[in-house]
């Protein structure tokens, strides 16, 4: 198997559960670069919310992020590819979330920033249980008094939006709303979020377009993921490796199943493929 290109997804896949680097992947990436191979973090997060010790890792220049809205060159510190959603959609459906009866959280991506309510940020803990991505969202998000009214004053196209929810049933109403917006795609990364992208913004889409951009032919590329925003870059990749952790719905679009991310899941299935 001769491969050029690996995107990875991070949450799920290459951090462990805490989000802290795995030696073995580390190494396992070191050595793929040492052979010339394209490593392509590729993330729901923002861009300032990869870790400068993921950019930094040898191989590292590109990135794919908000699930394939931007594509960044880290060298030049330039987007060479972006699919943005317009500000009067993504009002509309931070609008809608702020006037449903259910109890939901509405985040919205702008330039690598992550704009939230204060109302939001002052009680993180009741929408984000967890230790790990709750330290995440704190890293990644800046309070403002109305986020609806900070984007609006922004009149910038939006990366992405990040919906929260209390409860699974709200999480079920809101995606059957959402599917009657043509002009946005939905997914998920976690159990209790929906992240919504513009049509065409998805990490597979994006994976293609860097391969393409580098003269990367589909069958060189490799790709690993866990959560359903992953799906069409396992798709799209010549060879798709999904974890052990991931849902199953995600594993039955990959053409391997490795260990879980705690096990270091991307490293043993390089050694078994790539190195």
């Amino acid at each position: 198997m001769t491969i050029k290109l690996i995107a990875t997804d991070l949450d799920g896949t290459f951090v462990d559960d805490r989000k802290q680097l795995i030696a073995e992947n580390v190494q396992a990436f070191k050595e793929c670069a040492e052979q010339g191979i394209q490593i392509v973090p590729t993330t729901g997060r923002t861009i300032v919310g990869i870790p400068e010790e993921i950019r930094n890792l040898p191989g590292v220049r590109y990135v794919i992020t908000s699930n394939g809205a931007t594509i960044a060159d880290l060298q030049s510190g330039e987007i060479i590819s972006s699919r943005l959603m317009s500000a009067e959609t993504v009002l509309r459906i931070m609008e809608l979330a702020r006037d449903s009866e259910d109890d939901i959280m509405y985040d919205a991506y702008v330039d690598g920033v992550g704009y939230t309510k204060q109302e939001f940020w002052d009680n993180l803990l009741h929408y984000v249980p967890n230790p790990a991505v709750l330290d995440l969202v704190r890293k990644t998000r800046k309070p403002v008094q109305d986020s609806i009214e900070h984007i609006r004053s922004l009149g910038a196209d939006i990366e992405k939006i990040n919906l929260f929810f209390v409860t699974e049933d709200a999480r079920v109403r809101m995606r059957s709303v959402l599917a009657d917006i043509p002009e946005v795609i939905v997914s998920s990364s976690l159990p209790n979020n929906l992240e919504i992208n513009a049509a065409g913004a998805d990490k597979g889409g994006a994976l293609f377009r860097l391969a393409k951009l580098l003269g990367i032919r589909q069958e060189e590329t490799m790709a690993f993921g866990d959560g359903e925003n992953d799906i069409s870059m396992l798709r799209m990749a010549g060879f798709g490796v999904a974890m052990e952790n991931a849902e199953e719905h995600v594993k039955a679009v990959a053409n391997h199943i490795t260990v879980t991310n705690n096990e270091a899941g991307v490293a043993v299935a390089l050694r078994k493929f790539v190195l």
